[in-house]
């Protein structure tokens, strides 16, 4: 019992100089060690239920982590009793930090200085807020707006880094639905002169691609509608990915007055028409970094660079993203090592395929304002998709 004994006296001597320190009635209360209190040891270092936080405990945590969101500044025990309303001396609220602080909950950058939020306190905040947080009827409007009369899927993802990156004020990303898992609904070659043509190829997904044909000179409207004819019968209906493979086969098997311009079609959607789009990521807002003064520069700098690596932010995005529903990943949480300083908010949007979306900053960001607009935006661009499509 000696040692529990110690550790009641030094809990104890901590409520009481942090009490006196700031001025106020002296109202002390100390935790007592467990097999001291009447809890059962188990041996070994006892942990706190993560999970057991009193009301109390979480106003005071919430009221750190929006102020110092909002301010930027570590936050003290008296704007913390103003902010959470509580009808507690500072002393007391002091005493709740002090627990707070010892479960990893929030952080003393200085001595004699107010508490930050540390990852663990940004997670517990994050997962105490409403399930689905709803974004201001006047911004919902404006997404729509936005994002409802995109012209085509490109103009649609594009408007849709826009609108995130507008927003939040952080970086966005989005990755476009993988090609090689759309099936073509629609294949068209258009005659627009002597040796010039369009071959057109509307995909499930709303996709459209528009590539220029190089016609032979001599090849008549009739030979183009039988090349229509193929197209439409062996064509439709197949995966993106499969379509250059598939003209390949046709213009083996063709006569030979189609032969020709078979393959000058088969040339036409070559070009990265089977290249898996996963890797298409639109990247908006990198500006925004620039004036933040939240990353440490060596923090910054890793960030930025990272954001010029399409393939390992569409790896990103696609492993946060395994269901419908928001994924916050923050500072440590973060598998890969530059962004240990940065959180995530990422969604998945799916039609046929699956794409991502989110935004990425420091992890002093509004989450509950960050996670209402992704919400929003993700449900908008499903939508237009969908209208896209059809």
């Amino acid at each position: 019992m000696a040692e529990a004994g110690e550790r009641i006296a030094r809990a104890a001597i901590d409520a009481a100089a942090a009490a006196v320190d700031g001025g106020d009635p002296v109202q002390v209360e100390v935790s007592l060690p467990a097999e001291v209190a009447g809890v059962p040891h188990l041996g070994g270092e006892l942990e706190a239920d993560d999970a057991d936080l009193d009301d109390r405990k979480r106003a005071v945590l919430r009221a750190i982590v929006t102020e110092y969101i909002a301010r930027g500044e570590p936050v003290g025990s008296k704007r913390v009793v103003d902010v959470a309303r509580l009808a507690v001396s500072a002393a007391t609220v002091r005493n709740e930090m002090s627990a707070l602080e010892a479960r990893g909950y929030i952080a003393q950058p200085h001595t004699s200085a107010g508490r930050v939020p540390t990852d663990k306190g940004y997670r517990r905040f994050v997962d105490d807020l409403r399930t689905d947080p709803a974004l201001d009827g006047s911004r919902r409007e404006l997404v729509q707006e936005l994002l409802g009369n995109a012209a085509d899927v490109e103009d649609l993802l594009a408007r849709t880094s826009s609108v995130l990156s507008q927003l939040t004020r952080l970086v966005s990303l989005v990755i476009a639905p993988a090609v090689d898992a759309a099936r073509l609904k629609l294949c068209e070659l258009v005659g627009l002169g002597p040796g010039a043509g369009l071959l057109l190829l509307v995909a499930d997904t709303g996709r459209v691609e528009k590539r220029s044909v190089e016609l032979p000179a001599d090849a008549t409207e009739g030979d183009l509608d039988r090349v229509r004819t193929v197209l439409a019968e062996q064509l439709r209906g197949r995966r993106l990915g499969e379509v250059h493979a598939t003209l390949t086969r046709l213009v083996e098997d063709a006569p030979s007055e189609l032969r020709e311009i078979l393959q000058a079609v088969a040339d036409a959607a070559a070009p990265s028409l089977a290249e898996d789009t996963v890797h298409h990521v639109f990247v908006g807002g990198q500006a925004s970094l620039a004036g933040d003064e939240t990353f440490e520069r060596h923090h910054l700098s890793r960030v930025l660079q990272l954001l010029e690596e399409r393939v390992t932010l569409a790896r990103l995005l696609a492993d946060a993203t395994a269901d419908e529903h928001p994924t916050v990943r923050i500072g440590e949480e973060n598998e890969v090592e530059d962004l240990r300083s940065a959180s995530l908010v990422a969604q998945r949007y799916q039609l046929v395929t699956a794409g991502s979306l989110g935004v990425l900053g420091p992890t002093r960001m509004d989450y509950a304002t960050v996670l209402a607009t992704v919400r929003a935006v993700a449900d908008q661009l499903q939508a237009t998709l969908t209208d896209l499509s059809r």
